[in-house]
């Protein structure tokens, strides 16, 4: 190669360098704007969304406590009797004191008390103006500014919260109107306290940061909080809800109205804590909108941003020069002394290459240089050596190798094949352990059963001893482990249970439970390796004749559904069995009577804490008590498949985190919904 090619070829890869740095720097300063046009958007997504759950965060931390304190309020036995008695002298002056004392409690020092039978409204405020003449007037339906009262009677369940003027009182706040009723279920009034408007605006809706606005919606979309004030009082003295100002008349677009209103009323409808964004013409301008609903008030926060005001254009300037200089400098310097240092000797290894391509091995090229490219050639002659050997002998090893292969396979399959037939012989083994869906029917008309072993077997069991002609004593156990060491467990701990009812009988399931620990401590007491095993477990003794239940358990609870869906829990003690550190609390028995149309379920914390869900978070007591809720009116033989399809759909593609047992009896004879025994 001549200095003058050499020189030629330098100047062609200088000129080709200049040219891509040049189209390269074009197509990076496009996208670059680009991306910071969408990065400015992103941002300004995130701060909305974030800003909203902030604003969230602190509506529910400034009215959350409000409204339980009027939830309790309105709950008092006293105000419900004085509700019912109003005309009792003694009730009237200690329910009065009672009013006082949540006065007192409230962030607003004030309350307000509604009885319906009289219509009289009771009333102080935080100077304690009306101590003595709490009786500020009565609702009448003729006037049109107290229509809220009677509109909350008729509409509202529990508890209702929108800004309101009373001009009776002088004030306009953020009412708390919560629903009082009797022991009946009649509605008795309503009760509850406020919350001072130009505080929460000030707190809520203001915004210091430019570009960024913050409004307040009930569930329809009407405005309750702005940062125009002028709006939010005209809102609030206006009676007739339909005349208020939305959210939607701020929006100039028609399409865009649409689409935050389907957004609201989904959020509405979905009824938990979440967000959503969408894209709204506000003021003239392209505006960036997050809404975050706050189900216990059935409003939203909508917070609308300018991302170009929150995060501005030049504010990128900076790092677009810098990177230009840093790659119009890295290239000239790389493009030197890649020429300097590589291209030629790469040259010489690409003409041997070509040669080896063309089938010459015997070749080899001499190492000038004890760099990498020295490395590199070294490593090039080794090759072609290696590459002529493997020529001539490719064939051989690929057969051998084949050949270890495929008996390493097949004997990684036998042996699987083998554990999988022991496993699934196991899992007969402790089914059979189990109580038999005949022994389950001869007793209860109406039952549900749900094991799932996690890993075929498992070490969650349930056991059913029967007393009498209609007693028996029902038994759920959650033991150390899973799969084949679980399931062994499982079987140590029945075998001592049927030992200890055998000779204790079945009445005393607290007395059950302590010689299953005693025998638990002597069976594994001598453990190797600091190993730890044990259970926790359940008992519940249905007593012959059925009337009277006895319950107590390790770690495990008893759950009452009653007919109408409410619940009841009843704990077992914070102690387990078998476990050196099982705890020095004694097992008690509680007694329970039987009630009608009740279901009883026993069920180890494998449901509880399965994972799943939008965020992977655990099942949960709400999620399980909201389902045994739904099915109060349907026969328990239809929940088996209806709890592992909440299961499954709940798990969305997640592996089964614990073994579960779920076991769940009815008491009614006869059931109207009779189930086979087979």
């Amino acid at each position: 190669m001549t200095i003058g090619r050499f020189a030629g070829l330098r100047g062609r890869f200088l000129l080709l360098v200049l040219g891509i740095f040049l189209g390269v720097g074009a197509v990076a300063a496009f996208g670059f704007f680009l991306a910071a046009d969408r990065i400015i958007h992103s941002l300004g997504a995130g701060y909305a969304t974030q800003y909203a759950n902030q604003s969230r965060g602190r509506i529910l931390a400034r009215i959350q406590r409000e409204l339980v304190l009027a939830q309790k309020l309105v709950d008092s036995p006293l105000l419900k009797r004085w509700a019912a008695s109003e005309g009792d002298a003694e009730l009237t002056q200690l329910s009065l004191a009672e009013l006082d004392s949540y006065r007192k409690l409230f962030d607003d020092k004030s309350y307000f008390f509604i009885i319906d039978a009289s219509r009289n409204y009771y009333f102080n405020n935080a100077a304690n103006e009306f101590a003595g003449r709490e009786l500020r007037y009565q609702m009448n339906p003729a006037d049109p500014t107290l229509a809220w009262y009677f509109a909350t009677m008729r509409n509202v369940d529990t508890f209702d919260l929108h800004v309101d003027n009373n001009p009776q009182l002088g004030v306009t706040k953020i009412w708390i109107n919560a629903i009082v009723r009797g022991e009946d279920g009649r509605k008795l009034g309503v009760g509850g306290s406020g919350l001072d408007l130009s505080a929460f605006l000030k707190d809520i809706v203001r915004s210091t940061d430019a570009g960024v606005e913050t409004w307040l919606v009930d569930h329809e979309g009407r405005l309750q909080g702005h940062p125009d004030s002028e709006l939010i009082e005209t809102n609030a003295a206006t009676k007739d809800e339909a005349a208020r100002r939305t959210a939607f008349d701020l929006v100039e677009d028609a399409t865009e109205r649409t689409t935050l209103k389907r957004e609201l009323d989904a959020l509405a409808r979905d009824g938990r804590s979440a967000t959503a964004q969408v894209e709204l013409t506000v003021g003239g301008r392209r505006r960036l909108a997050a809404i975050s609903y706050l189900p216990e008030l059935r409003w939203a926060t909508i917070v609308v941003v300018d991302p170009f005001q929150v995060t501005r254009l030049a504010t990128f300037r900076p790092i677009l020069i810098l990177l230009a200089t840093a790659l119009l400098a890295t290239i000239v310097l790389v493009s030197w002394l890649l020429n300097r240092l590589v291209l030629t000797r790469l040259a010489r290894l690409t003409g041997h290459a070509r040669a080896i391509a063309a089938g010459r091995y015997d070749t080899a090229l001499k190492i000038d240089r004890p760099d990498e490219i020295g490395e590199l050639t070294a490593s090039f002659n080794h090759m072609t050596a290696t590459i002529a050997d493997y020529t001539q002998n490719l064939e051989a090893k690929v057969a051998s190798r084949t050949q270890l292969l495929q008996e390493s396979n097949a004997l990684l399959a036998a042996s699987n094949r083998k554990v999988m037939d022991s496993i699934e012989y196991a899992r007969l083994i402790q089914s059979s352990l189990l109580p038999k869906p005949g022994e389950m029917a001869r007793l209860f008309a109406d039952y549900t059963v749900l094991w799932l072993p996690r890993d075929i077997v498992g070490g969650d069991f349930y056991a059913l001893y029967p007393d009498g002609e209609d007693g028996c004593l029902l038994a759920v156990g959650d033991c150390t482990g899973h799969g084949v060491p679980g399931a062994f467990i499982t079987m140590a701990a029945k075998a001592l249970l049927d030992r200890a009812v055998a000779t204790r009988g079945m009445d005393d399931p607290a007395a059950l439970l302590e010689d299953l620990h005693r025998g638990l401590e002597a069976l594994l007491g001598g453990q190797a390796g600091g190993s730890d095993n044990g259970l926790d477990l359940a008992l519940l003794h249905v007593a012959p004749g059925r009337s009277r239940l006895r319950f107590a358990a390790a770690r495990l609870a008893l759950w009452i559904v009653q007919a109408d869906g409410s619940l009841d829990t009843v704990k077992g003690e914070r102690r387990s069995i078998g476990y050196r550190r099982g705890g020095a609390t004694a097992f008690t028995n509680q007694d329970i009577a039987p009630r009608p149309q009740a279901r009883y379920y026993l069920f180890t914390d494998g449901i509880l804490d399965q994972n799943g869900g939008a965020r992977g978070v655990a099942l949960g007591r709400s999620r399980l008590a909201e389902a045994l809720a739904r099915g109060a009116d349907r026969p328990l033989a239809a929940q088996d498949a209806a709890l592992q399809q909440l299961l499954e759909d709940y798990r969305n593609g997640l592996p089964q985190r614990d073994d579960i047992v779920l076991l769940g009896v009815s008491l009614d004879r006869p059931s109207p919904y009779p189930r086979s025994s087979a």
